[in-house]
């Protein structure tokens, strides 16, 4: 469930939390291009220590490094089942071509992850909203999405109270078969679901008592203004992504 910690927005009064959530998205998605661009473990490995440097200066790198320990398990599959992959098919022929090219995948799969945990880690979900609705993104699915960013760690955290309540009742989750194991969560999952139902009907409740969608045109009291820093910013984030385009073309 630490994944989930990348999710989860916090307080700063850093250059990074400053900056414009749109400068903050798009160089996000400067460096998943990086990453769909490059399978070489080396560049993935300057990439990733870019990304502690931001969150050096956000001073968020014990939650970034949650994410990151959060996503291992996934990488291991991602690992094993590519290694599985290319030693059946024969498309590399010894196993340091193998051991290699499954690692690098898995290490994609790491900085996907990591490179949106440090726009929501620094983003407040008002930021984000304004940032889908600038870019004329219907406030309807702005505000489900926004809902979403909100609910998953508080959903996540009741999971893991819950699951150690049942612990503390005498409930081993961790024993026995998969059918056993599955029987286990049925205790841990029903008083999960009530507790989604019962705040999405609150939410729900609380939408109709404001009139949502009543007013066609909205109005926010924040509004997005990019400012020089920002626009330096994104252009010292356009001049890499470009020296990686061109290195990617034409290799030194």
């Amino acid at each position: 469930m630490s994944i989930l910690e990348g999710l989860k927005f916090y307080a700063g009064d850093t250059a990074i939390h400053k900056l414009d959530p749109r400068v903050k998205f798009l160089v996000s998605m400067l460096m998943l291009i990086i990453v769909v661009m490059y399978a070489e473990v080396w560049m993935l490995t300057i990439l990733i220590a870019v990304q502690a440097a931001i969150v050096y200066v956000a001073k968020v790198m014990r939650r970034w490094l949650k994410t990151i320990k959060g996503s291992m398990p996934l990488a291991a599959l991602v690992f094993g089942l590519n290694a599985i992959f290319f030693i059946s098919t024969g498309t590399y022929t010894t196993l340091q071509e193998v051991f290699y090219h499954s690692l690098a995948l898995a290490y994609r799969l790491v900085l996907f992850l990591s490179s949106f945990s440090i726009f929501f880690l620094t983003t407040t979900p008002e930021e984000i909203g304004l940032t889908l609705t600038s870019w004329h993104v219907p406030y309807q699915y702005t505000f489900a999405f926004i809902s979403a960013i909100r609910f998953t760690p508080i959903i996540a955290q009741e999971l893991r109270d819950i699951m150690d309540a049942q612990r503390a009742r005498g409930v081993e989750l961790d024993r026995g078969g998969p059918l056993q194991r599955a029987r286990k969560f049925i205790p841990i999952l029903v008083p999960l679901l009530a507790n989604a139902l019962k705040r999405a009907y609150e939410l729900a409740e609380a939408m109709e008592v404001k009139c949502f969608g009543a007013a066609k045109k909205r109005t926010s009291l924040m509004e997005l203004k990019a400012r020089p820093k920002d626009y330096a910013v994104l252009l010292t984030a356009l001049v890499f992504f470009g020296l990686a385009v061109y290195y990617r073309l034409f290799p030194f």
